[in-house]
């Protein structure tokens, strides 16, 4: 068995048990009288097959046996003074990169830093001593306060008193170090490193873009951004409140994690690292997985909103990581899955087993959390069967709560779940399930002053402030979005006219609308203004270089053309099929029909900001990457149970899981501080989705 793919190898009769077996579970949680006194606690997970990890939520992990590591030789460094340089030597570049040279650049590091600790100890050492003998005789850590979650097992602590010698806490010594230096910087660079004779990722229109004569003026002038800028208050050219509060810098780290400890009340004295919870196997580095998880999708919002609730059980901690393992996967270049996620999702599978099948805890808000966190960690598989039932495991468990409505009002659960389930819809085109397609967001009050998400699926004005003002919005971006905007709602009033539900609509049916004529020349408009645009690669122009001026214009082409021809976005991601490639305005280049498009946008996705979701364009931004998503889905894609037969197909994969983690981590990051623009947003785009057909070719999978 290759062990780059163990999920691929999982048998489809296999699949279709387990899955049978989740469904069940669940009725016969709901429906049955009192359940049977719940299984004794499972033990320890040992470690175990990464075969294991997609597999559905009422079954456990069947445990294989360890295999015994080889006893590591200590080694003593000679001589008493500082540690000597060591020099690493290669034949060739990529040896720098080999688990070799990286071990022996860890080890010199933790020479140098015991060096370093121990010379501090001699120098302050009646000080040293006083801190660690108050440290060493505190009194053991108090565990979290019982909730009525604890009739579960309990999640083991460290037990361990800190002895961090910076006089920080060993929390905060940790939460500073920089954990990551085995991942790379872009998913991009990790697949090349990890594949260096995959396919040539070079996009479109960069390789021939000197040789081609050039115009001086871009087909058209955007009036509409002269329009908006003069049309919006003086006052408002400035957006002092940003979209989003979130940042990839020590700073924001630090913010977070005061947060944290404040929200945790742990600030009597007691290192949080001490008390919060680890999964059972001792393979897991739980600390590394919370740290990369918060450093990588949560904002301060995040915190306030979940983090009371992900205190409430360790389960809803440690069950909240999977998304930030498969993010290391992918940063890692990982083409299946790691270990590491393999026994993540070994662990809350058999959490999940365990709740429902406990009587407390079957409809638990707890529960449905813990499906959710599973829900979006498989997103990275790309598994779409399995991705179906932990949605329908949401779903019956949303049932029996009261429904959506019910459900919405209750806190911070219920919209979440319904934004995550969307999101799964969107990015594997399919039809919403009954109990959250008939769920619509309340409206954003009237009195929200935040700046929100705004985007072509959703907008507060017409000038779309929040983008207008990005300075990373220049005025062909601008015009791009403004038309997609308009074109959504022309497409959707134009086919949806009169009915209170999108899923009503017959995707093929002929629109019986009057105005048929004056949309279709609106539509053919719109067309041949994209077809006119350059791509960011003709140089001397003002789009010149401006990679999210680029994204746009691409995904707009996929967008555009779905629409107009009816057909899913992932058929309308193949250049030979697009509408606006072969509009005879269109000024592409013959290498835009070498690859899919997908493939194109991914690769300029990666030249943009991708660590901040582009800011106060963040909407865009998961407008852009949703679509992508969805676009990139094909039949390779979707059979997760068969060997890529070549690189090729390979990396037509790792864009689309790439572009599902991008869209994934948009969503988290937007839902907990603009939870009804989120959730206004994927409706409307599911809207479109539905009237493109993509709900009934996604049956057919």
């Amino acid at each position: 068995m290759d062990p780059i793919h163990p999920f691929l190898h999982l048998r489809l009769d296999t699949f279709s048990a387990l899955a049978s077996s989740y469904s069940q579970t669940i009725d016969l949680c709901y429906t049955a009288p009192p359940p049977p006194p719940p299984p004794p606690p499972p033990p320890p997970l040992p470690p175990a097959s990464t075969s294991t990890s997609t597999s559905t939520a009422s079954f456990s992990v069947d445990p294989q046996p360890a295999q015994p590591k080889p006893p590591r030789r200590s080694r003593k460094r000679n001589g008493g003074g500082p540690p000597q340089l060591q020099f690493l030597t290669a034949t060739d570049p990529s040896q720098f990169k080999d688990e070799k040279a990286k071990r022996s650049v860890r080890s010199q590091a933790m020479i140098q830093y015991r060096y370093k600790s121990s010379e501090q100890k001699r120098k302050n050492k009646s000080s040293a001593k006083d801190k660690d003998t108050a440290t060493t005789h505190h009194h053991p850590p108090p565990e979290l306060e019982p909730t009525p979650n604890s009739i579960l097992a309990k999640v083991p602590r460290q037990q361990q008193p800190s002895t961090a010698p910076t006089g920080k806490s060993k929390t905060q010594q940790w939460w500073e170090d920089d954990h990551d230096r085995d991942l790379y910087n872009t998913t991009l660079e990790a697949w090349q490193s990890t594949n260096p004779s995959g396919p040539a990722t070079i996009t479109a229109g960069s390789a021939d873009a000197t040789s081609r004569p050039t115009a001086l003026n871009l087909p058209f002038r955007p009036h509409r951004y002269f329009r908006a800028r003069t049309s919006i208050p003086s006052t408002s050219h400035t957006n002092s409140n940003p979209v989003l509060d979130y940042e990839r810098s020590p700073e924001h780290d630090q913010k977070l994690l005061d947060i944290a400890l404040r929200v945790a009340r742990v600030g009597n004295g007691v290192d949080p690292f001490l008390v919060l919870p680890k999964f059972a196997s001792m393979e897991l580095d739980s600390f590394k997985l919370v740290r990369t998880c918060n450093r990588t999708f949560s904002t301060a919002s995040t915190l306030q909103k979940w983090l009371p609730a992900m205190l409430s059980h360790p389960h809803i901690l440690l069950s909240s990581t999977i998304v930030a393992s498969t993010w290391m996967d992918m940063h890692a270049g990982v083409r299946g899955e790691s270990r590491r996620t393999g026994v993540v999702k070994g662990e809350i599978l058999s959490w999940i087993r365990d709740r429902l099948n406990t009587a407390e805890l079957q409809t638990h808000d707890s529960t449905i959390i813990v499906i959710v966190h599973m829900l979006a960690g498989e997103m990275w598989s790309c598994n779409e069967q399995t991705l179906r039932w932990h949605e329908m495991g949401v779903a019956k468990l949303v049932t029996h709560r009261g429904g959506m409505d019910q459900l919405a009002t209750q806190g911070p659960v219920g919209g979440t779940a319904a934004c995550v389930c969307y999101h799964n819809d969107i990015i594997c085109e399919a039809a919403p399930l009954p109990e959250f397609a008939h769920w619509n967001p309340p409206p954003v009050p009237e009195d929200d002053v935040d700046a929100l998400p705004e985007s072509p699926l959703f907008y507060r004005t017409p000038e779309m402030v929040p983008v207008l003002n990005d300075p990373a919005c220049n005025m062909y971006t601008y015009e791009i979005i403004c038309d997609m905007r308009d074109l959504t709602d022309l497409f959707i009033s134009h086919n949806a006219a009169g009915l209170s539900t999108i899923l009503d609509v017959e995707a093929d049916a002929e629109p019986s609308s009057p105005n048929t004529a004056s949309y279709d020349a609106k539509v053919s408009e719109i067309r041949t203004k994209l077809a006119m645009l350059p791509s960011a690669f003709v140089p001397n122009l003002p789009t010149s270089g401006d990679f999210v001026y680029e994204a746009c214009r691409l995904t707009a082409i996929i967008y555009t053309s779905a629409i107009i021809t009816r057909v899913p976005l992932s058929v309308a991601a193949e250049p030979a099929r697009n509408a606006v490639l072969l509009d005879p305005a269109s000024v592409q280049p013959p290498e835009v029909f070498m690859k899919r498009l997908t493939q194109s946008l991914y690769e300029i996705l990666e030249r943009t900001n991708v660590g901040d979701i582009w800011g106060d364009m963040a909407g865009v931004f998961y407008w852009v990457t949703a679509v992508g998503a969805a676009a990139a889905r094909t039949s390779v894609t979707t059979d997760m149970y068969q060997d890529p037969t070549s690189l090729s197909e390979e990396y037509t994969t790792w864009v689309r899981r790439c572009l599902i983690m991008f869209a994934t981590r948009a969503l988290i990051i937007l839902v907990f501080k603009h939870p009804i623009p989120t959730a206004a947003t994927e409706k409307r785009l599911l809207k479109v989705q539905e009237l493109l057909g993509s709900g009934r070719l996604r049956k057919s999978v």
